[in-house]
Formats: structure tokens, sequence, C-alpha cells
């Protein structure tokens, strides 16, 4: 099953908001500063560091050249903090507990601000970029569209149906090649902030594929009944009982698949949150809950289980997920990074396990207001392929004089490619951010809370295994809901 993925894409910021790479050298080289420049250098402490002022002292500013030039924040409409700010001298963010909850307000000018649509990270994340503060719900509704084709691939070469018949898998012609094809995924989902530090993630995947097959030239064999325009009869039968006869080239026939794939659930811990810089991390696992048992006849008459078209992996799979997330000074400009991995523990009941999967994505954003941002996409996926076979897939292509279609080809699977989105993200007025606090007040609006975001990506490479029916274009749009 062929899936998105996502290389990491390097993103150069804005002046207004520095470097990543100037704040790293910023970060680490502090103390050194702090010693060259003496008292006149402050920072503000990461949370869980212990303030250097006694209580009820105010803090010094100190005026002159090392006075801070930073321009206000669009932060007329977020509510004052409530918790303790604190100025200390010389110190480096350290690393928060998932247990606990934030030691200074996340309203505070100088953390990552989650109140602009330039936070909300590009749709085709599907939320694994994003927390939620203590007690905060959500759910949501994404879609995903990919449309598939309209060309094969032999590695990085791309061909038309006529270049696939001439395709050969040990010596035999491919008897069907793909027309059209797409796959569709609605996934509920549900979040809940357990800690400002840690929130627990549930995502429930409906799959909708579809593929339409036509006979090649050089194929072999179709069951009756199953074109859309006649042939001519032959008496023979094939392994499985079913009348064979000659396919024509150009004959269609189609299959789908849908159903529950494998539901996933995962913790998102905020490692740390600093002078407007986030890292967060994923942990989880995935159940196998979709379908392996997806099959079609394969015109010799046995019932074969095209790989690509199966609803789950078959095996748990552990899930793993690295963030990085910046905001300039005026809360104008996101950017981030996410590497996404999966890793499918074993082989299945039919005797295969896909290889590991890795999606990166990076992304630059711009909001033109706090409720309206765009954003620009780098993307990136590494698919490993199959080991092992199904066995009736297997027993198809040894036994048959053609290869029924490349998808029950097990070393004709995996792959990787590149590509480009552009997204928009949408947040309607009135964020609510004290979660259960507020349940049992009247909503500000009828909007208040709901996000919306949608994005579309290109492929501008794409190298597959062996020959298969490469990617076109994909789609997402989500909707959620936070209180």
């Amino acid at each position: 099953m062929r899936w998105i993925g996502k290389a990491q894409s390097g993103v150069r910021l804005l002046p207004r908001g520095g470097g990543c790479l100037v704040r790293m050298l910023l970060l680490f080289s502090w103390p050194l500063l702090v010693s060259l420049l003496g008292s006149g250098a402050y920072a503000v402490s990461a949370p869980g560091l212990a303030p250097e002022i006694s209580s009820g002292e105010e803090p010094h500013i100190p005026s002159g050249p090392a006075q801070s030039l930073r321009k206000p924040l669009l932060s007329q409409n977020l509510p004052s903090s409530t918790a303790e700010e604190t100025v200390v001298l010389g110190k480096a963010p350290t690393v928060l507990a998932p247990w606990d909850n934030s030691a200074w307000s996340l309203d505070s000018p100088e953390i990552w601000s989650d109140k602009t649509a330039a936070s909300d990270t590009p749709a085709t994340l599907m939320g694994t970029g994003h927390m939620h503060r203590k007690y905060q719900p959500m759910i949501g509704f994404w879609w995903m569209y990919m449309n598939m084709g309209p060309n094969y691939y032999q590695g990085a070469n791309a061909m038309d149906l006529n270049g696939l018949g001439a395709a050969r898998y040990g010596g035999k012609p491919v008897a069907m090649g793909n027309s059209s094809m797409f796959m569709a995924q609605y996934m509920p989902m549900l979040m809940m902030g357990i800690t400002d530090n840690l929130t627990f993630m549930a995502m429930f995947p409906i799959w909708d594929k579809q593929m339409t097959m036509v006979g090649l030239p050089m194929g072999g064999y179709a069951p009756q009944g199953m074109m859309h325009h006649g042939m001519g009869g032959m008496g023979a039968k094939g392994a499985g009982g079913l009348p064979l006869q000659p396919m024509a080239p150009g004959a269609e026939m189609s299959m789908q698949a849908e159903g529950l794939g494998d539901v996933n659930f995962q913790a998102i811990w905020k490692v740390l949150d600093f002078h407007r810089n986030r890292l967060q991390m994923n942990y989880g696992f995935s159940v196998p809950t979709g379908s392996i048992d997806e099959t079609m006849p394969d015109m010799a008459g046995h019932r074969v289980y095209p790989y690509d078209m199966q609803l789950g992996l078959g095996v748990p799979a552990f899930l793993t997920a690295a963030t990085y997330l910046g905001q300039s000074e005026d809360r104008h400009w996101g950017w981030g990074v996410q590497g996404y991995a999966t890793i499918p523990v074993g082989r299945n009941s039919q005797g295969y396990a896909w290889g590991n999967s890795f999606l990166g994505n990076g992304w630059i954003s711009y909001n033109f207001t706090e409720a309206i941002s765009l954003n620009f996409s780098g993307l990136g996926s590494y698919q490993g392929g199959i080991h092992g076979s199904n066995p009736v897939n297997q027993l198809s292509l040894q036994t048959a004089s053609f290869v029924a279609m490349p998808d029950i080809v097990a070393g004709w699977t995996g792959g990787e490619w590149a590509g480009v989105g552009l997204g928009v993200n949408l947040r309607m007025p009135g964020f609510a951010s004290d979660g259960f606090q507020k349940i049992a007040t009247s909503p500000e609006s009828a909007l208040q809370g709901n996000f919306l975001t949608a994005q579309i990506v290109v492929p501008c490479y794409q190298s597959w295994n062996g020959v298969q029916y490469g990617m076109g274009w994909m789609a997402t749009v989500s909707w959620q809901w936070w209180y």
C-alpha cells in the first residue's frame, strides 16, 4: 500500500523572525555572550527553571543598546498572563516533563503561540503536529484524496500503457494495467490535552480504494461477465473453477475495497518550549483493524490479493514523529519541520510484511490576519518494499503464462517521491483556551473554536521499485473543533 511520506526540507526564515540556524547558535552560545556582555544581557527562562529574582522584586530592564527593540505582538485578543513571568540571566531551556503543566502562562509573548492561523500545521500532517492545553478537547475530521496515474513508472522513468505492455516479470507479459485509480481516506479524530505538555490522540481511518484495469495487447485471460464489452467464448476453466476466455485489448474490469483501516493511538510530548520555538515528539502504535483479504479474479482462475488495495498492514506498527515549530516575533510568520515513521512488527497472516515508511514535511506559513494563513510545503516519502509474499499471488505468478497485473508482484512494491504543496488555514473567531473550565458556558458564537485547513500536493519527483502506477496529485481537507 503506497502511502505519502516526507523528506525533510530546510526552510529559510525571514530576517524578522530570525533563522533557525541563527537561533540555535544564539541558544548554545548564550552563556558565552552573557559572560562577555555582563548584566546587560537578559533571556526568558524555560519552564521549570528557578527564578533568580526575589518574590515581589521588579526586574531591571536596562536602557540603551541592550534594550529589546521587538515589535509588539498581535495580542489584542490574548488573555493577560495569570502566571509569573520570570526573567533570569543566562539560562538555557530545559526538557519539560510530560506530566507537568506549564510553569508560566501559555499566552506569554516569549513562547510559541497556538492562537494564530500560522501556528496550524499543513493539512497533510493530519493533526500529528499540534498539541492542546490541559483538559482542552478536540474533535476533527480529515478527508484525503490521492489520484494515481496517469503514467506507470519503471524506476524514475514514466511510461504509458503501451510501455507497460512491453514490460516483463520473469519473462512473462503483463495482462492488465490501470487506466484509473484513486485512494480516499476519511479520518475521524479525537484529541485531548492531558497536561500542558502531553496530548493524547486517536485516529480512525476509513478507506475507499478503487481502480479500473484495461486489457493490454500482450495480456492473457479474464473471467466471463467481468468485461465491459464482449469476447469470444472458451470452454476451459481455471484452477478456481472460473470460466476463462481471451481478454481483448481495451476491455475493462474494476475493483473496489472500502472499510476501516488500522486504528492508531498516539501521545504527543512537548519536549521544549522557548523563545517562540517548540520541539514535540510523538509516540504511538497502530492496531491491525484493516482488512488484508481484499481479492479479485486474476484471469487464470485464482483470487489474488493486490497489495496496494488492502486496507491495513495486517500487523501492529510502531509510530513515532519529531516536530519542530517556530514563529517570528510579530507572529506573522510560522515554520516547521516534521519527520514521521511507521514501523510494522513482523509478517501478517498472509505471509508478508510491508517495509518501514518515512514521511517528511517542511513548511513556512504567513498570517494575513490572526484567522487566515497560507502555507507552502516541501514533502517527501519513502516506503519500504514488501518482504515475503501472499501465497495465492505467488501461485498465480508461477503457474500462469502471464502476470495478471503489476499490483500482485511483491518485488514491485515500495519506492519514494517528493513534491510541493500549497495550503490555507482558517480559524474562526473565538478561540477557547480553558478546556473543560468553559464547558458549562455558552460559546461566544456558533463559530467559536472551529478550524478549517486545506492543502493540495503535486509530485515533482517519483521513483518506484519495479513497475508501479505513479502518483498524480493529492488533496487534503480538514475540519476541527477545539474547545
